[in-house]
C-alpha cells in the first residue's frame, strides 16, 4: 500500500501529512504502508522564481522547504522520498505522480480548516482531483490534529448501487489493514414530491417510518448480495452530508469513505456532488473512491 501525499508549502497540506503519518503508524504491518511526498511547482511559478535563481537552485530550495514541512509535522522519517516536479497544473502532476510511483491513492489537503467558516473550502487542486478521481483520494483539513482522530469504526456512505460498491470493498480492505470495524451508513429523506401529499404531521411521520424501514431492508439485502452479509449498517434520516458527519461523530470514526458517480460539469450544476460536499464540509478526513476501483489493500503491495 503506497500513498502519494501532496505537499503544499503554504501549509495547506499540514493536516494531510499528519494524517499520512497516522495512517502508516496505524497500519499492520507498518512497513507495508509507504508514503511518497510530492510538491508540484507550476510553470508560471517556476518562471517567476527563475528571475532570482537558476532552475537547479530553485528545485533544491523547494526540496529543502518540503523537508522542513515534513519535519515540522513530525513525519520526515515516515516518507520514503520527496519529489519536486514541474508541471503545468498541480492537479495533473499529482495524477501523473500517482501513476509513476504506482500509488494506491492520494492524500491531499483542502483550503478550509476543520471548523472554519469559509467561502472556499476545497481549493482548485482538490476540486480537480475529485472530479477526475484517478485513485482513492483522501481530503484532509489543514489544521487536523491526529490526536483527535477517533478510535471507532470507519464510516462508509452507502447507497445500494454500483457507485457505492467499490467504496464498500475499499473500506473493508482498509479496515482490515487498520484493525478497524466498518459501519455502512445510508442516509435517506422523504422525496419533496411526497412531502406536499403527506401534509399532516402524523401522516408524514408514518410515511417517514415506512420509508426508512424499506431503505433498511433494501440496504441489508444489497450488502448480503455483495459479500457483506456480516456487516454493521444503519439507516439515518435527514440531509446526507449532515447525517454522515453526525454518524462519524457518534461512532468516533477516524474518517469517512464514500463513492463517486464521477459527475460531469453540467451534471454537477444540476445535481449536487455528495462526495465533494462531504470532503469540503467534514471535520474529519474523507476518502473518495472511484466507482471502477479494483485495487486491493488486503495484501501488501
Amino acid at each position: 500500500m503506497k500513498w502519494i501525499v501532496g505537499i503544499d508549502l503554504r501549509h495547506r497540506s499540514d493536516g494531510a501529512i499528519k494524517f499520512a503519518k497516522w495512517l502508516r503508524e496505524s497500519s499492520e504491518p507498518v512497513e507495508a504502508c509507504g508514503l511518497v511526498g510530492v510538491h508540484v511547482v507550476e510553470a508560471k511559478q517556476m518562471a517567476a522564481l527563475q528571475r532570482f535563481d537558476p532552475r537547479p537552485a530553485v528545485l533544491q530550495r523547494l526540496a529543502d522547504e518540503s523537508n522542513v514541512v515534513l519535519r515540522d509535522a513530525g513525519a520526515a522519517e515516515y516518507f520514503q522520498k520527496i519529489d519536486v516536479i514541474e508541471g503545468r497544473k498541480a492537479a495533473h502532476s499529482l495524477e501523473s505522480a500517482c501513476i509513476y510511483h504506482h500509488g494506491d491513492g492520494l492524500i491531499i489537503g483542502r483550503a478550509a480548516g476543520a471548523e472554519e467558516q469559509a467561502m472556499v473550502r476545497l481549493g482548485s487542486v482538490a476540486r480537480h482531483l475529485l472530479r477526475a478521481l484517478p485513485a482513492p483520494t483522501f481530503v484532509v483539513a489543514p489544521d487536523l490534529d491526529a490526536a483527535t482522530l477517533g478510535d471507532g469504526p470507519i464510516i462508509v456512505a452507502t447507497t445500494p448501487s454500483d457507485a457505492s460498491l467499490s467504496a464498500c470493498n475499499f473500506a473493508r480492505a482498509l479496515g482490515e489493514r487498520l484493525g478497524r470495524d466498518v459501519v455502512f451508513v445510508r442516509v435517506v429523506t422523504v422525496p419533496e414530491d411526497y412531502a406536499h401529499i403527506y401534509w399532516s404531521k402524523d401522516a408524514l411521520e408514518s410515511f417517514r417510518h415506512d420509508y426508512v424501514e424499506r431503505a433498511r431492508t433494501q440496504l441489508a439485502g444489497w450488502l448480503a448480495d455483495n459479500g457483506h452479509a456480516d456487516a454493521r449498517y444503519e439507516v439515518r434520516y435527514g440531509p446526507e452530508v449532515t447525517e454522515l458527519v453526525a454518524a462519524a461523530r457518534l461512532h468516533a470514526s477516524p474518517f469517512i469513505v464514500c463513492g463517486s458517480r464521477l459527475l460531469g460539469t453540467l451534471e454537477r450544476m444540476l445535481t449536487p456532488s455528495t462526495s465533494s460536499e462531504l470532503a469540503a464540509q467534514a471535520p474529519c478526513p474523507v476518502v473518495v473512491v472511484p466507482p471502477d476501483h479494483r485495487g486491493s489493500l488486503g495484501a501488501a503491495s
